[in-house]
């Protein structure tokens, strides 16, 4: 795994986040020889670059988007193989406003708001609607998945790298997916702008079960989420004791802190990390540009 973009919001080039990164949300699972990447945020644009050196008929990417908030779509427009004629992306995300997925990414890129349509983008491109409750399958000699109701997010199906969806009503207005990568007995949870209630939603901390790594929103502290003159409560994320709620639950091996606050600086970032290590041992925060083999 690597991280390209942990931010949330927004991006920052103040030169006090330098060290955690600036970049919104962007995570590369690379498992069984395919490429995973959860959302599209501007983290996604130094991901593409360094695939451009790749052969125009190279191994297909396989984007996940947790909604289309614009933190994590800015970038997809700027993805090298979408601009590159015969790669192929292939782009998942859930129905939003009673819109289909490739609709929404279709009006967000309409040419009152950007330059280029996604549909004149030269790479070739598939875009996916997900409901939640699915279960991906890549299976050898074949692009496409196979896309099938799954019986449990849990299982762990040998070499073939699977993923499991699951729709959470958790972030405002049409709530988020999440994302579970099981590939060699190993598992990746990707749980982003979830905004946990009192103990966690129990179907998230189920689906996170016994996972390796879960990567969980954990953007505002407690004094900014609870703040009786500015409170982000029902602004659709967790806080650092909400993450550690759901990881001890869970039973996770390890927890990474992710979607940080833009005005959350290098120094505040590490006392985040400390607070978080004694609330859950296995904790850690993602850095722009750290990477995890499992």
């Amino acid at each position: 795994m690597r991280f390209w973009g942990v931010r949330g919001s927004y991006p920052t080039t103040d030169a006090q986040t330098r060290g955690v990164g600036g970049n919104t949300a962007c995570v590369e699972v690379v498992a069984g020889g395919r490429r995973f990447i959860f959302d599209a945020g501007t983290g996604i644009i130094a991901l593409g670059r360094s695939l451009s050196g790749n052969s125009a008929s190279g191994p297909a990417s396989y984007i996940f988007l947790s909604h289309t908030h614009l933190d994590h779509i800015l970038g997809l427009s700027f993805f090298e193989p979408l601009l590159t004629p015969r790669q192929r992306t292939y782009i998942f995300g859930p129905h939003a406003d009673g819109m289909s997925l490739a609709h929404q990414l279709q009006v967000i890129t309409r040419t009152s708001l950007f330059p280029v349509a996604l549909d004149e983008l030269k790479g070739e491109k598939e875009i996916h609607s997900l409901n939640g409750g699915e279960l991906l399958r890549f299976e050898a000699g074949s692009d496409r998945p196979r896309i099938s109701r799954q019986t449990s997010a849990l299982a762990a199906l040998g070499a073939t790298p699977t993923i499991a969806t699951l729709k959470s009503p958790a972030h405002p207005r049409d709530g988020v997916m999440l994302y579970r990568v099981n590939y060699l007995g190993k598992s990746v949870v990707y749980a982003t702008d979830i905004e946990q209630k009192s103990g966690g939603y129990p179907e998230v901390i189920e689906f996170a079960r016994g996972a390796d790594l879960l990567i969980h929103d954990a953007q505002y502290l407690h004094g900014e989420y609870f703040s009786k003159k500015k409170s982000k409560k029902g602004w659709g994320h967790s806080t650092i004791e909400m993450a550690a709620t759901v990881a001890k639950k869970a039973q996770v091996k390890r927890l990474v802190l992710f979607h940080h606050e833009p005005l959350h600086d290098d120094r505040a970032m590490q006392a985040i990390e400390r607070q978080a290590k004694r609330l859950f041992p296995g904790a850690m925060t993602a850095q722009e540009n750290g990477q995890i083999k499992l």
